[in-house]
């Protein structure tokens, strides 16, 4: 019996507010024909990393052990980045053990996996992919295509989430799809086709000047801004990173002692809008996030200092913020409309439309009615 084929696209950033404002008749017509989730929710932290691992494995961070786009390594003293060691297996590694000729492109996180050919390809022009794809399937028959596009994303952090430009991109990418949708249906016949995000992305139009130095110099704490591939100098106390959801860590023994000080004083802060405490993060399946971390409000950001007065530009959406994207289209599905997800719940669902069946490792669940 031969496998049932998928087309798998992630598009970086791609959120409900863009698409609401965007001519998208080929992802429209995937959510009419099909199903979409009506409240699709990222998981804690909103970044990359960490969330295509979530979308590719169906387990959260604390189980796929990558907790964000970069870490502190604490033996080292150091800031590691390009985090690719997942400890769950993802979704191409079931679909090998079922004789599926699986293609990457642009899909990072599955270089190197079991089964895959990968192509790494310039992920801000989304016509490159098509063009890959093309070149690809005339060498060889792929039944699982993954692909990833992450030019929204840069422009979207450039200009804003719904810019004219933002716009213009996501209306691109949409008429690529269209173009590879038609050339697998000639290839393929009757396929599987999965669209995802990974978070989306909000506007930051509001400069604010928090020093978190002044705060830990009161609490006689040594601050440090760190960078990846940077070794963290010895007397630091607290290490931060520049992210939505900014991640604290207590590197010296006096910082461990007064973590918890140092949350009650950031809670205090108006522009603040929450609080991570290291429990509320495994609450969130992302222990080893920080040792604490926070965001900003909506809409506020340290990133506007630099700019120029009334200038603006996209971020993260925090995890509490605005919702991602999934809609899927099995063969012979008829339209269906899915109140809420999860992206641990993608691969489940995934995998129950190729008929393969679920697995009681997953933290979410299979969608597919």
């Amino acid at each position: 019996m031969s496998n049932t084929p998928l087309l798998f696209i992630t598009i970086d950033s791609l959120g409900p507010e863009v698409l609401e404002k965007t001519e998208t008749p080929f992802l429209d017509s995937v959510a009419e024909m099909g199903s979409s989730v009506v409240d699709m929710r990222s998981c804690f932290p909103t970044l990359t990393t960490p969330m295509m691992s979530t979308i590719l494995t169906g387990v959260y961070p604390e189980k796929h052990g990558i907790s964000s786009n970069m870490v502190f390594d604490k033996e080292e003293k150091k800031i590691k980045g390009m985090l690719r060691d997942l400890k769950s297996p993802p979704i191409t590694d079931f679909l090998y053990k079922n004789n599926y000729n699986i293609l990457s492109i642009q899909h990072f996180m599955l270089e190197h996996r079991k089964g895959v050919k990968h192509v790494q390809v310039n992920g801000n022009k989304s016509e490159e992919i098509r063009k890959v794809l093309e070149k690809e399937m005339e060498e060889k028959r792929y039944d699982a295509i993954f692909c990833l596009y992450q030019s929204l994303d840069s422009i979207g952090h450039r200009y804003g989430p719904i810019h004219p430009k933002t716009i213009e991109e996501l209306e691109k990418t949409d008429r690529e799809l269209q173009l590879i949708y038609d050339y697998l249906k000639k290839k393929l016949g009757e396929f599987v086709i999965v669209i995802t995000s990974d978070h989306s992305m909000t506007l930051a139009n509001n400069p604010i000047d928090l020093r978190i130095s002044e705060v830990a110099r009161a609490l006689d704490l040594k601050v440090e801004i760190g960078k990846v591939e940077q070794h963290v100098s010895y007397d630091t106390d607290i290490l931060m990173l520049r992210f939505p959801t900014v991640p604290i860590y207590a590197v010296s023994e006096k910082a461990k002692e007064k973590i918890g000080l140092l949350a009650d004083i950031l809670k205090k802060f108006k522009v603040i809008d929450r609080v991570y405490t290291k429990e509320e993060m495994k609450s969130m399946h992302n222990p080893e996030y920080a040792d604490l971390s926070f965001c900003f409000k909506k809409g506020y950001s340290t990133g506007l200092k630099s700019r120029e007065p009334s200038s603006f530009f996209g971020y993260h959406g925090t995890h509490h913020e605005e919702p991602s994207i999934f809609m899927f289209k099995g063969i012979n599905d008829a339209k269906k409309t899915i109140e809420k997800g999860s992206l641990v719940d993608i691969t489940p669902t995934t995998l129950d439309l190729l008929n393969i069946g679920t697995f009681e490792h997953f933290d979410g669940k299979s969608l597919k009615k």
